[in-house]
């Protein structure tokens, strides 16, 4: 199968609440679509660093703790300040924050385009900062307000390996279900 020269787009953006079992294990819930994504950005949590000796580089340790991630929304779903960031809905219909509450930890799965096949992603354990919400007056023109989320992708330990994040490729058998089903941590071979 051809390989995207391009990438563009943002879609299918779902999250899955976990929890983790007393064993250690993690469970994922099915996964809540979470709408409106505009942007999707991750960077990596580390870096490198050469280590020098006899006038040259002799090694270089390179360490990858996870993403932190930024999620721009054009809303914020009542579902999901409830499920993750511990709000709590009252009988008469409102929404009230509860700072002692917690959040949740969570999956975090989307999908975006190529020019040749549109690719989809979970990170396993990710937590978000509570948000900060801002909104102005209509002026002249109007302007529509956006959410921010930032979230940390931490890893997850997988057998051996410590893993961030699992992706999916238009044709790979678990495709059309990957955003709809729990979130499956990979499976190696020996």
């Amino acid at each position: 199968m051809s390989q995207n020269k391009v990438t563009f787009g943002l879609k299918n953006v779902h999250y899955s609440k976990a929890t983790q079992s007393e064993d250690g294990s993690w469970i994922f819930v099915t996964p809540v679509a979470l709408l409106g994504a505009q942007e999707f950005s991750s960077e990596i949590i580390g870096g490198s660093q050469s280590i020098y000796a006899d006038d040259s580089v002799i090694a270089t340790l390179v360490q990858n703790a996870g993403r932190n991630i930024t999620l721009k929304l054009s809303e914020l779903s009542d579902t999901f300040k409830v499920d993750i960031l511990g709000y709590k809905k009252l009988v008469n219909g409102n929404l009230v924050e509860v700072t002692n509450n917690g959040v949740e930890t969570f999956a975090l799965g989307f999908e975006f385009q190529g020019d040749a096949k549109a690719r989809r992603v979970w990170f396993y354990l990710c937590s978000v900062t509570p948000v900060n919400e801002a909104t102005k007056t209509k002026g002249e023109s109007v302007e529509a307000n956006s959410i921010t989320l930032s979230i940390v992708a931490r890893p997850i330990e997988v057998g051996n390996y410590l893993v961030t994040h699992v992706i999916a490729n238009l044709g790979d058998i678990n495709y059309q279900t990957f955003l709809e089903a729990s979130p499956v941590l990979p499976t190696f071979g020996s």
